[in-house]
C-alpha cells in the first residue's frame, strides 16, 4: 500500500519529479492516518493538502506542456481532470462523513495516478520538455498564486512547529519543505520549545493550543516575557472566535483551525514572517 520513490518514476523534469515525491509522501501519510485511526482533524489536514497540491502540480505541469507546444495537451489535461476529480471526491466524502473514507480509496487513487499517469502520460512528454525553457517558467509558478500573499524568500525563514502529534508534524514538514522552507524545527512539547527558543529564536512559531505539560496559553506568555522576536500562530481544534476570547490580552499573531488548510496555513505564516522582517 505504500510507495517508495525510485528512478523508474523520474521524468527528468526537476520540478515535476519534486512534485511527484511530495504527492507520494502525502498519499502515504493519508494511509498512515487511516491505519492508525488518527483523529479526524489530522486526516482532514492531509487530504486538504493532497487536494490542493494535486491541483497546483497539474496547473503548472499543464503550463509547461502548453509553452513547449506539446500536441497531446488536451488529452493530458483530461487525464488531470479525472485524477483531480478522484482525490476531490475522496476529500468531499471525508468532509461529509469521516468514517466513510477507506484506505482502499487512497490506495486505488495512488495506483492509478502512479502507474497510469506518471509512467504513461507523463513519460510521453519528457523528451520534449526535459531541458526546455518552459520547464523553468512553469517551476516559477507559486503555490500561493499572485493574490495578496507577500512574496518571501521561504528558504530564509526560521520556523518552529510545536505539536505532540507525530503525524501532524510530518504533514506540516511536508507542506513547508514543498514551498522551500529550509530552517524548520519540530518539537513535541512547549517545555522543549521554550528552552530551544531561549537559545535560538525562530521567526514564526506554530503551536498547538492543547498540549501536555506547559499549555499553549502559558507558552505564549513565556515568549512574550522573553521579548523574543518570534510571532506565535496558535493551531487549534476550537473555533478562532472561541480561542480569541480565551487568550484575550496575550500576544498571539493569528490562529489556524484544525483541520488545517495548506493555503491558509502558508498565507498566515507569510504574513507573520513579513512583520518580523519589517521590525
Amino acid at each position: 500500500m505504500y510507495v517508495q520513490w525510485s528512478k523508474e518514476l523520474e521524468t527528468g523534469v526537476p520540478f515535476v519529479d519534486s512534485d511527484h515525491k511530495i504527492l507520494i509522501n502525502l498519499l502515504n501519510q493519508a494511509n498512515d492516518c487511516i491505519h492508525q485511526n488518527e483523529e479526524t482533524f489530522i486526516l482532514g489536514s492531509v487530504l486538504d493538502a493532497l487536494t490542493e497540491y494535486t491541483d497546483f502540480h497539474f496547473r503548472r505541469e499543464e503550463k509547461m506542456m502548453a509553452m513547449s507546444g506539446y500536441t497531446a495537451l488536451d488529452a493530458h489535461r483530461a487525464s488531470h481532470a479525472d485524477l483531480s476529480g478522484q482525490v476531490s471526491s475522496i476529500y468531499r466524502d471525508f468532509q461529509a462523513n469521516p468514517a466513510a473514507i477507506h484506505a482502499e480509496d487512497v490506495r486505488d487513487f495512488l495506483n492509478s495516478w502512479l502507474i497510469g499517469h506518471i509512467k504513461g502520460d507523463d513519460f510521453a512528454y519528457r523528451d520534449l520538455c526535459v531541458g526546455h525553457a518552459a520547464a523553468h517558467a512553469a517551476h516559477a509558478v507559486s503555490f500561493l498564486g499572485d493574490a495578496d500573499t507577500p512574496r518571501l524568500d521561504w528558504s530564509d525563514i526560521r520556523i518552529m512547529l510545536v505539536d505532540d502529534n507525530p503525524n501532524f508534524r510530518k504533514l506540516v514538514q511536508t507542506i513547508l519543505k514543498a514551498i522551500g522552507v529550509r530552517h524548520l524545527e519540530l518539537v513535541d512539547s512547549c517545555d522543549k520549545a521554550a528552552a530551544l527558543l531561549a537559545k535560538r529564536p525562530a521567526d514564526v512559531v506554530l503551536c498547538d493550543w492543547v498540549m501536555e505539560g506547559m499549555p499553549g496559553e502559558e507558552f505564549v506568555a513565556y515568549v512574550d516575557r522573553m521579548e523574543l522576536p518570534s510571532r506565535v500562530i496558535m493551531l487549534t481544534g476550537y473555533s478562532k472566535a472561541v480561542l480569541r476570547e480565551r487568550v484575550r490580552g496575550l500576544k498571539v499573531f493569528d490562529y489556524v483551525e484544525k483541520p488545517v488548510r495548506a493555503r491558509e496555513l502558508l498565507e498566515t505564516i507569510a504574513r507573520a514572517a513579513l512583520t518580523v522582517r519589517l521590525d
